[in-house]
């Protein structure tokens, strides 16, 4: 259903990329536009997406002068977004509620985090190709890792495994290892999101991508980590902006 709301003339789908990028990050200041690599971190996402050739429009949606001028340099179109929805309180949801409220002209909206710079024109590419396939309504990105969950009862202190029996503990290659959303990018059918205002639900898929994409910027020692991960990993375009 979701697949034949979506079909246009030609049977392609428009795909619109919407990277949230706020002035006011709490833990690294300017998050977005500081330097990773020689790069602006939202330079690594947006020439990724725009290089995919996946998407109609690829837009930053920014509250902040400086962050501005560093998108439309990486080549993304800017949308002014309303302030109440750049506040450290405020949900991401928000941000594409109100982006979607100005700009309705999509089939499909892709969510992209400037905090995941490991993303590749392949994997927009391999996602959507997955998306479409499957006739799905949402999309989600994850990272296989071949982690032990514990948890500890507050009232006790006992603890306790939650995905595995210790007395089988299984080798790495015994077992398929856990599913955790990365938070890469999201993709959301145009008719689920005005109903719900949720980025996933419906028929949802999921796009596996590598281990090294499991890296969050949330601290600078993880900013140290993924500029040693991006020269090795990240898309390097033909000419990235400096």
């Amino acid at each position: 259903e979701a697949a034949a709301k979506r079909a246009r003339v030609g049977g392609k789908p428009r795909v619109v990329a919407l990277v949230p990028a706020r002035g006011g990050s709490v833990s690294i200041p300017l998050k977005n536009i500081k330097e990773l690599a020689g790069r602006p971190l939202i330079d690594w996402c947006v020439r990724a997406a725009l290089d995919s050739g996946v998407f109609a429009e690829v837009y930053v949606s920014t509250d902040h002068d400086d962050i501005a001028a560093v998108a439309a340099a990486s080549g993304a179109k800017v949308y002014r977004r309303a302030a109440e929805t750049a506040t450290s309180t405020a949900s991401t949801e928000s941000a594409m509620v109100d982006f979607a409220s100005a700009h309705p002209d999509f089939d499909i909206l892709c969510l992209i985090q400037a905090t995941s710079p490991l993303t590749t024109p392949t994997h927009f590419q391999e996602a959507l190709a997955m998306y479409e396939r499957l006739g799905a309504a949402s999309l989600v990105t994850a990272v296989r890792a071949h982690r032990f969950m514990w948890k500890v009862d507050a009232a006790t202190g006992e603890a306790s495994a939650k995905n595995y029996e210790p007395l089988k503990r299984p080798r790495r290659q015994d077992w398929d290892g856990e599913l955790i959303e990365n938070g890469a990018f999201y993709l959301t059918d145009k008719a689920l999101f005005d109903d719900t205002k949720c980025r996933l639900g419906g028929k949802m898929v999921l796009y596996e991508m590598p281990e090294h994409t499991l890296v969050e910027l949330d601290s600078m020692i993880d900013w140290e980590i993924m500029k040693s991960l991006v020269q090795a990993h990240g898309y390097q375009p033909p000419s990235a902006a400096k």
